[in-house]
């Protein structure tokens, strides 16, 4: 149940439309007032966790109900002694509910400004601004006023607070549109799609839910779009008798003249992640120095040939361009597979040309593109341009959803967060927001530990699942205590990631 789910703390994605039904909903049993109340106090308790007694308060407050919040989590502010707060109002349209809040600030000594009688170099100092401004309704681009008063904020050197969600984003708000970019973000409620884009989870900073007094049986008739898996990875630890031909055999399809190293990292990840054979398969022209850089690989020249005896294959790191003959071999093959960077782009090519139907593939098929790489196989599946920073949060889930069941495949799609999606439409996100991640040759890395986990037996979602743990897990672990580095260098904290995994 998500009643159970929520309690536990588990992390629930929903969109916005599904949010307002349920908030509608609540106030048939709660007052909208008391719902009110109730948002602004989790609110200021997280605020006042992060902001010093001395701190300048600035709320940006819009017209709607986030702006009512706003007003409430001033007073709430003053109340607790604070007492440099300036409430900036930003419309000058209101809800009854905000209308109700103003007529309540007006009984305190709270500066207040509207946005139109002000320059905004003059406002007063502050050290935190809070923002209120648009919350979760927002359909569209900001208008002028309000793009100036964004584009103030975003360069000031005030941390910001956002009510639900950073004002400029939104569900079905293009995800290339102005938007404050946050230090700490308050939920309410759930999250939401726009919380969850890869191009938009950075700009809520520190994200965390409240529950505004939603009944727990509301909470459960919330449609999830998504979970976000903040749980540290466990994995069964091996037999005491394992040897290598108990651990795993995986090939790798991989390298070409001008990219050696992509197929060697990905086979050192996969022998890091517990595979006991590994066996490279790369073109005649490079055997030579494949074989010589990879003591502990099998490197093998490949001609076309079918392959037989592997429990796994990953396909595509360093490959370069024109790879969909060997590729169309390896998908008519009943091995699981993961297909990365040039795989991607082959796998395309052969959708676009209907020399690939998913009804030939019988094995599980994992997809591990970036952003770049899912609009190319996306164009492919779905017949038009997609993935664009045009689109809205909306439209990036719902497609995600429509290639993975269209392809039958699990897509672990890479940015600064991992979006596994299953076959079935579920999607499970892992957080990174890790920059030093941000290297190449950190995908390879991934795309080999998924691999060695399909080998060792692990499901398609399991194997993706695990890798992108461990993966995020030795990233940060190498960070701390070494700063920046080469994917290389990550290889033996992802082994430390995996012992500690281990159960």
């Amino acid at each position: 149940m998500l009643s159970l789910l929520y309690s536990i703390g588990m992390k629930i994605v929903t969109s916005s439309e599904e949010l307002k039904r349920v908030d509608s909903a609540a106030k048939k049993v709660l007052p909208s007032l008391v719902l009110m109340e109730s948002a602004a106090l989790q609110c200021w308790f997280a605020l006042s966790r992060l902001i010093e007694r001395s701190s300048s308060l600035l709320f940006l407050i819009g017209g709607g109900n986030n702006g009512a919040d706003g007003l409430a989590i001033a007073r709430h502010a003053y109340h607790a002694g604070w007492r440099k707060i300036t409430v900036l109002h930003t419309a000058t349209r209101y809800t009854d509910e905000h209308a109700f809040q103003q007529t309540l600030l007006k009984e305190y000594p709270i500066r207040q400004l509207w946005l139109g009688d002000i320059d905004l170099d003059d406002l007063p100092s502050r050290d935190w601004i809070i923002d209120a401004i648009t919350g979760l309704g927002l359909n569209g681009p900001l208008n002028e006023k309000l793009h100036d008063l964004i584009s103030w904020v975003n360069h000031s050197d005030a941390s910001v607070f956002s009510v639900d969600i950073p004002s400029g984003l939104g569900d079905r708000c293009a995800v290339s549109n102005l938007c404050i970019s946050s230090d700490h973000t308050v939920a309410l409620g759930s999250f939401t799609q726009a919380h969850y884009h890869p191009l938009a989870r950075s700009r809520c900073g520190n994200l965390r839910i409240a529950n505004p007094s939603f009944p727990l049986a509301l909470l459960d008739s919330l449609n999830v779009i998504a979970t976000v898996d903040d749980e540290p990875p466990a994995i069964p630890a091996l037999n005491r008798s394992a040897y290598k031909n108990t651990r795993g055999s995986i090939a790798i399809f991989g390298s070409s003249e001008k990219y050696t190293g992509a197929a060697r990292l990905a086979a050192s990840a996969a022998f890091t992640a517990r595979s006991g054979l590994v066996t490279l398969f790369c073109d005649p022209e490079i055997h030579e120095i494949c074989a010589s850089n990879t003591l502990s690989v099998m490197v093998r020249s490949y001609r076309g040939e079918p392959v037989e005896g592997f429990d796994a294959i990953l396909a595509g790191p360093g490959w370069g361009e024109g790879r969909e003959e060997i590729l169309k071999v390896l998908l008519s093959m009943s091995t699981p597979l993961v297909i990365d960077a040039d795989g991607i782009r082959s796998l395309a090519r052969l959708i676009a040309s209907k020399e690939y139907s998913v009804e030939s593939r019988n094995a599980p098929l994992i997809l591990t593109p970036h952003l770049g790489e899912m609009r190319v196989i996306g164009e492919a599946v779905l017949g038009r341009p997609c993935f664009l920073s045009s689109e809205s949060p909306e439209s990036f889930f719902s497609q995600l959803k429509a290639i993975a069941q269209t392809l039958d495949a699990t897509i672990v799609l890479k940015s600064s967060l991992i979006h596994i999606v299953d076959p079935d439409g579920t999607i499970t996100i892992l957080e990174g927001l890790n920059p030093s991640l941000g290297v190449a040759g950190s995908g390879d890395l991934l795309g080999g530990m998924i691999t060695a986990f399909l080998g060792q037996g692990f499901s398609a979602h399991d194997s993706s699942l695990i890798a992108g743990k461990i993966l995020f897990k030795s990233a940060l672990t190498a960070n701390e205590r070494i700063g920046y580095y080469d994917s290389e260098t990550l290889l033996p904290y992802i082994g430390l990631a995996i012992k500690e995994a281990e159960r």
